[in-house]
């Protein structure tokens, strides 16, 4: 881990105009990108679900027995649907005017809390940087989908930096990771990270505030909870076609390859279970040389891989991969720079096809979603899965010439 003044003296030269001013061009392309394809442009369409999830518990309509707007189906806990109420009460206009500015400005702090879970200190110089390296996160084609649908993928990270930096040794460290697996429960993979690392009372903390979650949506919301907790939550048909290719998961690279689109086979659970065995296992070796950031990313990584279902925009996690990437660039110098690149490319928000401008046809994004030759196709489809490969092969080589850390 690097002192704190480190950063200070290596991005001196990054000033407040060329930091903001990178971020305020991201934004501006988001918009231009809008603009050219205004019917196109899936703006809020996943807030606008999150407020018709509130709408539908203020109106006491059943959460899970049918889509609840526009043949969207409600697939979060009801613990979730409670958290949106306040949004049932406001219009979509304002609504989504105010969270995409948010989810904008979202990625500073995402940024911030990555450079503060590796030791740096928070100061001028580095609020600059987290805004300068905000403004390339947001082309990321995972963080520019998060924005532009109003997604909560962001949120629920951060929940997870905080609690392994903020609330690092404290007795609330765990709350955080429960509170975002009460909303959506790929989180709780978090719950195992702490338990195989030996942070036992965080752990019982997040699942005791998981199930206080459940709790109150049994409370407030019991027929909802029952339908969800009896059964709803296993079924990741309601989300989307498995062997699409948004879903970069595991699970949708099997069914690309395959064509059997059964999430549940003996092969993707097999699969899953390696991954996710050796995933957590990397994890707790960066743990113990000292790599906190490096361990959760990887743990984050690997949990968006063996779930049944990830959409691109679950793939926030190479936020702070990226940040990692960055910090050890800095005495790597070309070579780890050329990863950093690599890396930047490969999940970059590279809009693939261009359809008429105005037209009704939405631009594909993301070199997931390029068509070319079959052979090529195969790769660029599985694009995620191939850099959370590719960035764990090299992990494995950067923790073998890492000692051992010293546990406080």
């Amino acid at each position: 881990m690097s002192s704190g003044t480190e950063i200070r003296q290596e991005r001196a030269w990054i000033t407040p105009r060329i930091a903001w001013s990178v971020f305020g061009a991201a934004i501006l392309l988001h918009a231009l990108t809008f603009l050219i394809w205004p019917k196109a442009a899936p703006v809020g369409v996943d807030l606008n679900v999150y407020r018709a999830a509130g709408e539908t518990v203020l109106a006491g309509r059943p959460l899970y027995e049918g889509p609840i707007t526009f043949q969207m189906e409600w697939t979060y806990t009801p613990f979730a649907a409670l958290v949106f109420v306040p949004f049932g009460v406001v219009p979509v206009v304002p609504l989504a005017a105010v969270v995409t500015s948010a989810h904008f400005l979202l990625v500073i702090p995402a940024v911030m809390l990555s450079w503060r879970t590796l030791g740096h200190e928070r100061n001028r110089t580095l609020f600059l940087t987290s805004v300068l390296m905000a403004g390339a996160a947001l082309w990321l084609d995972s963080v520019w989908l998060t924005t532009a649908l109003g997604q909560v993928n962001l949120v629920l990270m951060m929940l997870v930096l905080l609690d392994v930096s903020r609330f690092r040794g404290s007795r609330w460290q765990g709350v955080c990771t429960g509170i975002a697996a009460g909303i959506k429960l790929t989180p709780l993979i978090f719950v195992g990270y702490l338990v195989v690392t030996g942070r036992f009372r965080a752990a019982a903390t997040a699942l005791a505030t998981f199930a206080a979650t459940i709790g109150l949506g049994f409370l407030l919301l019991p027929q909802d909870a029952a339908r969800y907790w009896g059964g709803v939550f296993l079924s990741s048909n309601r989300i989307g076609n498995t062997a699409s290719y948004s879903n970069q998961s595991i699970s949708g690279m099997l069914a690309r390859l395959t064509g059997d689109t059964n999430a549940t086979s003996a092969t993707w659970l097999a699969l899953a279970l390696v991954v996710g065995v050796l995933g957590t296992g990397l994890a707790v070796w960066a743990h113990r040389r000292g790599e906190e950031l490096l361990a959760v990313t990887v743990v984050g990584m690997t949990g968006t891989a063996v779930s049944p279902f990830s959409w691109e925009h679950h793939w926030v996690w190479f936020v702070p991969l990226l940040v990692y990437l960055v910090h050890l660039a800095r005495t790597a110098g070309r070579p780890g720079w050329w990863v950093v690149g690599g890396v930047y490319a490969l999940t970059f928000a590279w809009i693939v096809s261009f359809p008429p401008v105005g037209g009704k046809t939405q631009p594909e994004i993301g070199l997931f979603a390029l068509r070319s030759w079959p052979w090529l196709e195969a790769v660029t489809s599985n694009v995620y899965l191939l850099v959370f490969a590719l960035s764990s092969v090299w992990i494995v080589s950067r923790l073998r010439k890492t000692p051992v850390a010293q546990q406080s």
